[in-house]
Parts: structure tokens; C-alpha cells; sequence
């Protein structure tokens, strides 16, 4: 198997002695294409990897005979060796013959518990200790979108709490997001330090610790108009879903020429996986090879992210958070358009290609969208131990004049009972990132 020059000699000394010999079949689809992949991973994706492999390196045969036994023994009892079964990368036939199986769900146990293993010796030896610092997870529901105060809160079960907000006098641009991001005109005629400036100032900054997700354009328009030491576009992630119109359309496309088997959609995302996206792609994300493979995945991967705006910025939070843990995340709902009849899009079908009628907004499913999608945005980063702490969420309900709080005791606006001036709610979280 070819691996890519770049994998820490440690690890490539492994792979040098035979490591994935020792790797149960139903592994490999995944060892394998992180490893030929490696330049295309974030730093958090790529320690998960070698945390895997370096355990199992340091084990003798008969400790990796034990910690593979249960996952030996169900590849048996379903057969995998007598499939079609791709070890090079995962493909969808071998998806749909696992989660065929009988034995699925217990593979699935018994597959998480190599990696828990593996985990949990890392931690042991201080090689995977989760950085504390604290994060931010700030969602955005513009005042555009007529989000209802009745039970606007309900499902978020009270694990955390409503906080109104003075937003003063506000106009289309720009909205309350924009100015936590940027900064707020202060009395001197100038701008306030914005939350990208904190953060980008925090030790050790990178660009997979910081993301900016935009059902639209504005946002990531109003982003990539600041100047930050080493410009915008090397400090942060930054997705624009209105600006990645001419990707989603050529995705769109290519996903409708497949006939509905399991071994032509195979040969059109094997397609989808190799086409050079740079020409598709804003400069934001043309210039940075894993960002365009992290989209690639999205795209691949991501129920209604090619279509909706909405389910763009979930998505993409939520493969940010598994793939990249992110200290800082910002993302924007929008509006998306009424459905058209007679145009699927279960298929990817682009409804505005399909159907002349022309479009209408849907403010009202809008609304709905981005109330169920920005707990589902939480609910993501909160599946992982990182985010349990010293995080705080806010979610902003902008016509509202409200914010939704997740947050540890002390942060400094979790007992507030009086509206909360815009410039205060800045100040307050540029405190908690710096």
C-alpha cells in the first residue's frame, strides 16, 4: 500500500514492520484512506490515527490477538472475507453489506471499543490530555427570519438559559453577528477589538481552531473584509454556502447522472472524489487543500447540504467538531426557498434547473430550519469530551432580541436577569476566548 511521505516517522517505521497486518479487515477501509489522505487531515484527525496505530504497534501478538478477538470473531460469523469488500477505502457497497449484516450492530460495539482502548491509553500516558482552554460556540439566527418567542427555547430541555438582549437600533447590515465578529463602533469613532481579533491572537492560533459557516454570504463577505495579521483567509475556515454556488451546482449535477445501484454510485463518487474542485471553489477555499477535501466530504457525505442552506451550516459544524474540534465556531442560517413540486430533492435534483416556476422564500420554514438546526449544531460539539467544559454556546435569536446561554457557572453573564446591551455580550465573550 503507498503512504504518503509526510506520516510521522514513528508511524511510518510501523507501517514499515508490518503493522496492518495485524489490522482486522473491516478496519482497513479506514486506516487505509486516513493514511493516503494524510496531507488532506486536520491536526485532531491525524492524532486520533496515530493514537490507533501507535497502540496497537506497541503491543505484542498476543495483545493485539486479544484487542481485535471480538471484531475477528464477528467479521467471521458475517462473512466480510467471501464479500466484495474494498480494504483500500470505504465505499458504499461495503457500508451497505456491513450495516446488512445481522451482526452490525455488535461490529459497531466492538469496532468502538479498539478505538476506547486505544483512547484511554493515550490519556494514561499524557498523550492526549484535552486541552483546556476555553471555547465558544456562537449560532445565529438573523432578524430576517420570523422565529416564533413561543417555546422558541423548548427543546433545549433547559441545559441552559434565555438571556434578552438590547440589540438597539439595527439595520439589514450589519446584523448583531457581523459586529461580535468584527468589532462595534465605539466613542471614539473607531471599532472595538471583534471576537476574530481575540482569537486570532490566542497562542498557538491555527486555521482548523477557528470556522465560520454561512447559510449565505454575508457574513463570510463581511470576514473576509477585515485584515488581520496574515489575512482572513489564514486564520480561519471560512464556508459560504452562497459563495460555493458554482460547486454545489456541478456536485448537484454529477450526483444526477448515477443510475440507482449500488455500483454506479460507487463509480460517480469515485468520480466526485478525484475531480479537481479548484475551479468550482471561492479563493477562500481553492487555496487551502484540506478545506476543499473537508467540502469534497460534505458534499459527499451531507443529507440536504448540497441543496439547503440551512443543512449546509449544521453539517459542516457538525463534521467540524468531529473532524477538527474547533475552539471557536461561528455559524449563520438563512433563508432557503419553497419547495417546487415535482422535483426531488432526495436525488440532489437542483430545483431551480428542474422546475421554471420561480423561486419563493420560505421565511416561516426558514425559521423552523434554524431553530431545530442550531440545537443540533450543540448537540454535535457536546458529543465530544473537549466541549463538556469551558465551552459556552450562545445562540442569538436576533428578532427576538434574545440569546439561548449553554455555559459553565462562571461565565459572567449566566445569572444575568437585565437585557444585555450588544457591546456587553462582545465584551463578555471576547473576555472568555482571550
Amino acid at each position: 500500500m503507498p503512504v504518503h511521505d509526510a506520516l510521522p516517522g514513528n508511524l511510518q517505521e510501523a507501517l514499515n514492520h508490518g503493522l496492518l497486518e495485524r489490522i482486522p479487515l473491516t478496519f482497513l477501509p479506514f486506516v487505509n484512506q486516513q493514511l493516503n489522505q494524510w496531507a488532506n487531515l486536520f491536526p485532531n484527525e491525524r492524532q486520533a490515527v496515530e493514537r490507533l496505530l501507535l497502540y496497537v504497534a506497541n503491543l505484542n501478538q498476543q495483545q493485539s490477538n486479544a484487542l481485535f478477538s471480538e471484531v475477528v470473531q464477528l467479521e467471521q460469523k458475517m462473512g466480510v472475507r467471501s464479500w466484495q469488500f474494498s480494504a483500500a477505502e470505504q465505499t458504499i457497497q461495503n457500508s451497505s453489506q456491513l450495516a446488512s449484516s445481522p451482526y452490525f450492530q455488535e461490529w459497531r460495539r466492538a469496532v468502538q471499543a479498539v478505538f476506547d482502548a486505544a483512547d484511554a491509553h493515550a490519556q494514561a500516558t499524557n498523550q492526549a490530555a484535552a486541552r483546556q482552554s476555553n471555547r465558544l460556540v456562537l449560532l445565529d439566527m438573523p432578524e430576517v427570519l420570523p422565529v416564533e418567542a413561543a417555546g422558541v427555547w423548548q427543546r433545549w430541555q433547559g441545559m441552559g438559559r434565555p438571556l434578552q438582549l438590547d440589540l438597539g437600533q439595527r439595520g439589514a447590515r450589519p446584523n448583531a453577528l457581523e459586529l461580535l465578529l468584527g468589532g462595534m463602533p465605539n466613542t471614539a469613532g473607531g471599532l472595538t477589538a471583534g471576537l476574530l481579533e481575540v482569537v486570532w491572537k490566542r497562542p498557538q492560533s491555527a486555521p482548523a481552531e477557528v470556522w465560520v459557516v454561512d447559510a449565505g454570504r454575508s457574513l463570510v463577505d463581511s470576514v473576509l473584509g477585515l485584515e488581520p495579521a496574515g489575512g482572513a483567509g489564514s486564520n480561519a475556515i471560512l464556508l459560504s454556502n452562497g459563495r460555493l454556488d458554482l460547486c454545489r451546482q456541478n456536485f448537484s449535477h454529477e450526483m444526477n447522472t448515477m443510475r440507482k445501484d449500488l455500483a454506479d454510485a460507487d463509480a460517480v463518487f469515485d468520480r466526485l472524489r478525484k475531480v479537481d474542485l479548484t475551479p468550482w471553489c471561492p479563493a477562500e477555499v481553492a487555496s487551502e487543500t484540506a478545506v476543499r477535501e473537508f467540502l469534497r466530504s460534505l458534499y459527499l457525505t451531507g443529507n440536504g447540504a448540497v441543496i439547503f442552506g440551512n443543512s449546509f451550516v449544521e453539517w459542516a459544524a457538525s463534521e467540524a467538531f468531529r473532524r477538527a474540534r474547533p475552539s471557536f465556531l461561528a455559524a449563520q442560517f438563512g433563508v432557503r426557498s419553497k419547495p417546487k413540486p415535482f422535483t426531488g430533492v432526495a436525488v440532489f435534483d437542483n430545483p431551480d434547473q428542474v422546475n421554471p416556476l420561480p423561486a419563493v422564500d420560505d421565511l416561516a420554514g426558514s425559521a423552523v430550519d434554524a431553530r431545530m438546526l442550531a440545537l443540533y449544531v450543540w448537540l454535535a460539539a457536546y458529543r465530544y469530551p473537549e466541549y463538556q467544559s469551558s465551552t459556552v454556546c450562545v445562540c442569538l435569536a436576533e428578532n427576538l432580541s434574545q440569546a439561548y446561554v449553554v455555559a459553565p457557572p462562571e461565565f459572567d453573564l449566566w445569572k444575568e436577569t437585565q437585557p444585555v446591551p450588544l457591546a456587553r455580550l462582545g465584551s463578555v465573550l471576547r473576555s472568555w476566548m482571550a
